[in-house]
C-alpha cells in the first residue's frame, strides 16, 4: 500500500498559515507529500523546500491576480495537486491544519483494512477547531468537527467547494468510514493582526470588497468576544510545539448561553436541544457514511 499526501499553499508566510508544521505532519504517514504552491510574492516556496524531506515533491503553478472567483480556485489548485499522487490512498492537508502524530497509527491501519474494500471511497478525520488562541478550543454546532480528508486513487474523486471536501465528478457524496486520525485546525487561533490579514486576503479572492473593507475596520482584538470555546487541555501536534510555545496572545469569550445574532442564534438552540435531549438537528454532512 502507497499513501500520498497532498496539499497547496500561496503566500502562507505573509498570510500566517503554518504550512510548514501542517506538511511536517504528514510526513510519517504518507510515502510521498505532493505540494502545489502557486507563484507566492513571500517566499513560501523557499520555505516549502527549507523542510528538506525526499517525500515531499513540488509542483510550481502559475496564479492570476485578477481571478477573484473564490471556490473555483482552491478547487483547481486543489485538484493539481490530488492528480500528481500515485498512491493508493490520498490523503489531503490544508495549510491551516495539522495531523496530530498519535493517530499516524490507526489512520494508517483503516487504510490497510479498506484497500480492499471498493465500496469504501473516502475516510473521515475528526477535528479540534481552535478559535481566539492556541489554548481555546470551539465546541459550539457551526463547526465541521468530521470531513473526508482521505480519498482512494480514482479519476472521478474531485474537490468540491471551496476543496472542503470531495465528491464525485457527477457531484455524489462520497461513501466513507472513519479513519481514526485527528486534525488540529488553526486557522481561526492566530495573532489578531494576521488573523485580520488573512481574512481580508479570503474576501479579496471572492471579490467581495464590502467585507474586505470591514474586515480591515475591526478592533485590534479582531476576535468575536462570544463565541463558545472551552480550555483546550490535550496535548498540540509535535510539529506545532515550536508556534504554540511563541504565541503571545490570549482569548476570552463570554460564553453565552445564547448568542442573539442571526448567524448563530439557531445553532445555539441546536446546542441546546443537544445537550437536554441528545438529539442532533441542522448539521450539514458532505459525505455518506457507511457502516
Amino acid at each position: 500500500m502507497k499513501i500520498s499526501g497532498f496539499t497547496f499553499i500561496r503566500n502562507g508566510n505573509a498570510l500566517g498559515y503554518p504550512f510548514v508544521p501542517s506538511i511536517r505532519s504528514l510526513l510519517p504517514l504518507c510515502d510521498e507529500v505532493v505540494v502545489n504552491v502557486p507563484r507566492s510574492t513571500d517566499g513560501t516556496l523557499e520555505s516549502v523546500r527549507a523542510i528538506g524531506d525526499p517525500k515531499i515533491r513540488i509542483i510550481e503553478s502559475e496564479w492570476d491576480e485578477n481571478e477573484k472567483v473564490g471556490d473555483p480556485i482552491f478547487r483547481r489548485h486543489t485538484d493539481l495537486a490530488l492528480e500528481q499522487c500515485t498512491g493508493d490512498w490520498r490523503v489531503y492537508i490544508q495549510g491551516d491544519e495539522v495531523l496530530h502524530e498519535g493517530t499516524v497509527a490507526p489512520m494508517r491501519e483503516a487504510m490497510e483494512w479498506e484497500l480492499g474494500n471498493p465500496a469504501v471511497q473516502g475516510l473521515l478525520v475528526d477535528y479540534t477547531h481552535f478559535y481566539g488562541s492556541f489554548w481555546t478550543e470551539v465546541y459550539s454546532f457551526g463547526w465541521y468537527y468530521k470531513e473526508v480528508r482521505v480519498v482512494r486513487r480514482a479519476p472521478t474523486i474531485r474537490a468540491s467547494g471551496g476543496a472542503q471536501g470531495f465528491r464525485t465528478t457527477d457531484g455524489q457524496k462520497l461513501r466513507v468510514k472513519n479513519s481514526g486520525g485527528r486534525y488540529f485546525h488553526f486557522g481561526f487561533a492566530l495573532e489578531p493582526g494576521q488573523a485580520r490579514i488573512k481574512l481580508g486576503n479570503l474576501h479579496d479572492l471572492y471579490g467581495n470588497e464590502k467585507a474586505r473593507q470591514t474586515t480591515a475596520q475591526t478592533p485590534a482584538r479582531f476576535y468575536d468576544e462570544d463565541q463558545k470555546v472551552k480550555l483546550f487541555k490535550g496535548t498540540h501536534p509535535a510539529t506545532m510545539l515550536e508556534t504554540v510555545a511563541a504565541a503571545t496572545w490570549t482569548y476570552q469569550s463570554r460564553n453565552p448561553l445564547i448568542r442573539f445574532r442571526r448567524e448563530y442564534f439557531w445553532e445555539d438552540v441546536a446546542l441546546i436541544i443537544k445537550r437536554c435531549t441528545g438529539i442532533t438537528l441542522g448539521v450539514h454532512k458532505n459525505y455518506r457514511l457507511i457502516k
